[in-house]
């Protein structure tokens, strides 16, 4: 009479005891990599860089945030990364399954060597290698659409599941949707620079196909003086290649890009050489373009001739009677005159080599020990010291001065920009 309310109390138990241990399982499942096996799937577009990657640290069996997505003009291959990571506790092997090629779309499957392994895949029968945790291995998905209408998408779902653990598993999904080309290029833009009289100047560049297709540009310089030519940066003679330094070995011409993949860039210099008649101030200005199918970017940079400009300028004084220096002084015989003459660089580069030789006048004769060298307009005080602003000298029918930093005794020294110095002697009217 009562085993029906018995057998609906053990049914109530029952099910509190499945119920309990359902969360317990719900409990059990890791939703991190705490577990003993447990893959961990990931990926990014190949052209993108190791940071783009989406996926590490997720596990879905139906993804919803595990994605990446790719647009593709109809006819041209798109490649993704996907990163098959042991994220578990132990070694372990994981079988791979995923979507093959279908509605105007093909897909391709090539295992980290590069060869092809999409039957396997979509069959899904590929296994890994054993994999030590935390070690990963790294797949390519090439997807490719025929000639489909633009906004046409190809889902292509990936599943990675543990050969020790049949629970344990992630998936991803990677999404093609084709799309119109369209071209289009960048190039960038180095700050203008300053060069000497027929010396050159390094340009570093970077010519990007940011289109949706891949093209090829064409390069090309002119300058409005002097000449320009562009450089591969390829690390040739035993450079770097496209680290944006011009390497002595690197000396073949950049004529064009070579095919260039969407986000593809390409290295090179455009190296302008000033004429050796240019003088202080003048510029050069180089165009530097890129042309492709459809598409076109130049960039101008303006090349500034910086050179010494050096002048020397002479005035007398009656040293008698006293009194300033002017451009002509009377004097009687027997009376002093003092010369000077102003050297002045007024450029924007240093003089070198600086050497200054001036005839005695006539009718003088000079006073010895009177030739010096030093910075005060009035030429009062003890001559510099000869490294610093050089050495004069009486010899002959005139006087000659070595100037600058760094002169010595018949050698020029420098004269920097701004810098003056003066040199004096003086002479008894006959």
């Amino acid at each position: 009479m009562f085993k029906p309310l018995i057998q609906i109390n053990e049914i109530v138990r029952l099910a509190t005891v499945a119920s309990a241990l359902l969360a317990l399982l719900l409990v059990a499942t890791p939703s991190r990599a705490d577990a003993a096996y447990q893959p961990d799937l990931a990926a990014k577009l190949a052209r993108e860089a190791d940071a783009a990657y989406v996926g590490f640290g997720v596990y879905e069996a139906d993804p919803r945030t595990q994605f990446k997505y790719q647009s593709l003009p109809t006819g041209h291959a798109g490649s993704f990364r996907l990163t098959v990571k042991n994220a578990g506790d132990l070694p372990d092997r994981f079988t791979l399954g995923g979507t093959g090629s279908g509605s105007g779309f093909t897909v391709r499957y090539l295992d980290p060597g590069g060869s092809d392994v999409t039957a396997a895949v979509a069959a899904g029968t590929y296994r890994t290698a054993l994999l030590q945790p935390g070690e990963s291995v790294v797949l390519s998905v090439e997807v490719t659409p025929s000639d489909l209408p633009i906004g046409t998408s190809y889902q292509v779902g990936v599943g990675a599941v543990s050969a020790a653990d049949a629970t344990r598993a992630d998936r991803f999904n990677l999404e093609t949707v084709t799309c119109g080309s369209t071209p289009a290029v960048t190039i960038t833009s180095p700050p203008d620079a300053t060069g000497t009289p027929g010396g050159s100047v390094v340009y570093p560049y970077t010519v990007t196909n940011v289109g949706t297709d891949t093209n090829t540009f064409a390069l090309a310089s002119g300058s409005t003086a002097g000449t320009s030519v562009l450089i591969a940066d390829d690390g040739a003679g035993g450079g770097i290649a496209g680290d944006g330094i011009r390497q002595a070995g690197e000396t073949n011409v950049a004529s064009t890009t070579g095919v260039l993949a969407p986000g593809q860039g390409y290295r090179f210099f455009a190296v302008v050489t000033l004429p050796g008649s240019s003088v202080n101030g003048n510029t050069s200005v180089t165009t530097v373009t890129a042309t492709g199918t459809g598409a076109t970017a130049s960039d101008q940079t303006t090349t500034t001739t910086v050179a010494p400009v050096v002048s020397v300028e002479e005035s007398v004084r009656n040293f008698s009677q006293g009194g300033g220096f002017s451009a002509a002084a009377d004097a009687q015989p027997g009376e002093t005159v003092e010369y000077r003459m102003r050297v002045t660089n007024s450029g924007a580069a240093a003089a070198t080599a600086v050497v200054l030789t001036a005839p005695l006048p006539a009718d003088v004769t000079l006073v010895p020990g009177s030739v010096k060298v030093t910075t005060s307009a009035v030429g009062d005080g003890d001559p510099c010291v000869p490294s610093a602003c050089g050495q004069a000298s009486a010899g002959g029918n005139g006087i000659s001065a070595f100037l600058g930093t760094g002169a010595g005794d018949g050698t020029g020294g420098a004269l920097a920009p701004g810098n003056t110095l003066y040199v004096f002697f003086r002479a008894v009217v006959q």
